[in-house]
């Protein structure tokens, strides 16, 4: 904190000043220091959609994916794209082809929601080249195989017709 506190007042309803109420307890903090967190963690996240918020904390809440440091991903991915067998690619798929039933089932509408969901799991960054066409930016080069497998599983079996061309770190999908 810095610099002289300046005195607020604020009006809350009932509802809001129970959940303060108990963070005071729970916390073991005063009013103003959780309102002061708060609303720098606010202001933090300014730039960052709501609806963002909820899909990575579903995806983590769920324990079914987990927060990788990049170069722990890439080393991996060096040793994999190296000595991987034809086991491990095919059980790639066979990923892909299950996470079509759960991705079929949240009601995305197009190619671009599905990839901008996929976004989330931060293997790529869609960029958007007009209506049916589709850049992915990848983190590093050496996901290019298993981004690409995964993703022509995928999108094969959501029932996209799909052209994948790959680049040095991108991979370009344009519906057919």
């Amino acid at each position: 904190m810095s610099g002289k506190l300046r005195r607020l007042s604020v009006a809350i309803d009932e509802d809001t000043n129970s959940i303060l109420e108990e963070l005071v307890e729970r916390e073991n903090r005063t009013a103003s220091e959780i309102i002061r967190q708060a609303i720098t963690q606010y202001y933090q996240l300014k730039d960052v959609h709501p609806e963002s918020i909820k899909i990575y904390s579903d995806l983590l809440y769920g324990r079914e994916y987990i927060i990788l440091d990049i170069e722990l991903w890439i080393a991996m991915l060096d040793e994999l794209n190296e000595k991987a067998s034809e086991k491990f690619w095919e059980n790639v798929k066979s990923i892909a082809e299950a996470h079509s039933w759960q991705i079929r089932n949240k009601g995305f509408k197009s190619l671009v929601d599905v990839m901008r969901f996929l976004e989330h799991e931060n293997l790529f960054r869609v960029k958007m080249n007009g209506d049916k066409s589709i850049t992915l930016v990848l983190s590093s080069r050496n996901e290019q195989k298993f981004v690409r497998l995964y993703l022509q599983t995928l999108l094969d079996k959501l029932g996209y017709k799909v052209k994948i061309v790959e680049g040095l770190r991108k991979i370009l999908i344009s519906e057919e």
